[in-house]
């Protein structure tokens, strides 16, 4: 059943679809995030095409992508012959990896080009040396962080969801 979506909801479907279009996903890959997110059913393709008011086919390919990516998950809906999907409750853990996947990213481009210039004397090459350590330093930070964050993370799941949060 297609949801009746309030004012606020409406709002925060848009902004999700701003949010994952800015963090490189597609738009509407973030407005089905949000859509799940906003409501308490599962919804069948069907209803998720007829709630954002899309063409079935990207609306297919994108969820397909979601569900692939840890997103969001195929569930049990009213309809046996219908596909249902709801969030999946790890969502933000899955971004978060997928995160830590680009900083990992800057780190071996910071590294692999490091060592292509550390040992070069041509001009020129000092600003870049410099600049190549300074980003292999942050990432590697960043790096550190996002691995202490998940194992956090995981360490807490059972009091959160004891807490019912």
């Amino acid at each position: 059943m297609v949801p009746d979506l309030s004012e606020v909801q409406r709002a925060f479907v848009e902004e999700m679809g701003n949010l994952y279009a800015g963090y490189g996903w597609k738009r509407l890959d973030g407005l089905i995030l949000g859509l799940l997110l906003a409501t308490d059913s599962t919804l069948s393709l069907d209803d998720i095409t007829e709630a954002l008011a899309r063409s079935k086919g990207p609306v297919s390919e994108a969820v397909r992508q979601l569900a692939a990516a840890g997103m969001i998950r195929k569930v049990q809906g009213s309809e046996h012959r219908r596909d249902y999907y709801a969030i999946d409750p790890e969502v933000f853990h899955h971004n978060h990896l997928r995160n830590m996947q680009t900083v990992r990213r800057n780190r071996a481009i910071a590294e692999r080009f490091l060592g292509a210039v550390r040992d070069r004397a041509e001009q020129g090459h000092e600003g870049m040396r410099f600049h190549l350590q300074r980003m292999h330093a942050f990432y590697t930070l960043m790096e550190s962080f996002y691995n202490d964050f998940s194992v956090l993370w995981r360490q807490q799941q059972p009091q959160r969801e004891e807490r019912g949060g």
